[in-house]
């Protein structure tokens, strides 16, 4: 008979999980002697290799007994039917937390900090964003609303992949009087390998746009639009009717939006 020690080298494991198994009475040494040193025999050695494998299956103790037990090789493919759906479910997780982290490192690096309230125009290439439905009112309320309706089909993971998230709004003119009560919908960036669902699409075209950046709060939002509409009169710019309001982080803090946010408007 083999100590407790030579046996879990002979195992490829260790004396530590022996033990527990032991007490978890799944599996028992051959004898203990009456100074309780636990003895093995050799043909311990493949019901034990069997157990092991099953916990790097990630089974828990429970069903590894039943299993171990099993007699009938029907039932025990019944099991092991289970087990393998059980691992599929969590490759199937894990190969879409690889997309989300790939995603998120394969977007652009993070600029230099944005300067609030100073209008500026850029080009934007054509981005391709899904949108949730359309807003009823501007509460606290309809924005969580809506944002867990729309995260939860579209795929919580989404919120860490770095692509731009925001929001679409109809508001003609930069009209900051009319923004508190506007009617919006949710966005967010996705690619066209990207299974969103029953979401609509909406694109955003490429082109020049007048945008600014400025702090996620109502006042400040609408500071920042009028002084879009003092600019854009000032330089006889013409603007389409869609605002496109979007974070600039990842991290929201208020009304499902990041602590800055830039104010986008295509130019016409």
């Amino acid at each position: 008979m083999l100590t407790i020690q030579k046996f879990a080298k002979l195992a490829g494991t260790t004396r530590r999980t022996l033990i527990f198994y032991d007490e978890k009475e799944l599996f028992k040494p051959k004898k203990v002697a009456d100074n309780g040193y636990r003895y093995y025999d050799y043909d311990q050695l493949y019901p034990l290799t069997f157990i092991l494998e099953l916990r790097r299956l990630g089974l828990p103790i429970s069903e590894i007994k039943g299993l171990s037990q099993a007699t009938d090789r029907d039932a025990l493919n019944v099991d092991l039917q289970k087990v393998l759906g059980e691992i599929n479910d969590q490759l199937d997780h894990l190969t879409t937390l690889r997309a989300t982290l790939t995603d998120r490192f394969n977007q652009p690096a993070a600029k230099a900090s944005p300067v609030k309230n100073r209008p500026f125009i850029r080009e934007e290439p054509a981005s391709l964003f899904c949108r949730s439905r359309q807003s009823v009112a501007c509460t606290e309320a309809e924005v969580a609303a809506i944002y867990t309706e729309f995260y939860q089909q579209l795929g919580r993971l989404k919120l860490v992949n770095q692509q731009d998230s925001g929001f679409l709004t109809q508001l003609p003119d930069s009209n900051a009087n009319q923004y508190p009560d506007a009617s919006f919908c949710m966005l967010k960036a996705i690619d066209a390998r990207t299974d969103t669902g029953d979401l609509p699409l909406v694109k955003k075209p490429a082109g020049r746009y007048l945008a600014i950046d400025t702090t996620n709060d109502m006042k400040n939002i609408c500071i920042a639009l009028q002084i879009l509409t003092d600019y854009r009169e000032q330089h006889q710019i013409q603007i389409t009717d869609q605002l496109w309001q979007l974070n600039l982080t990842e991290q929201f803090t208020s009304k499902a939006a990041s602590n800055v946010v830039r104010l986008q408007y295509q130019i016409q």
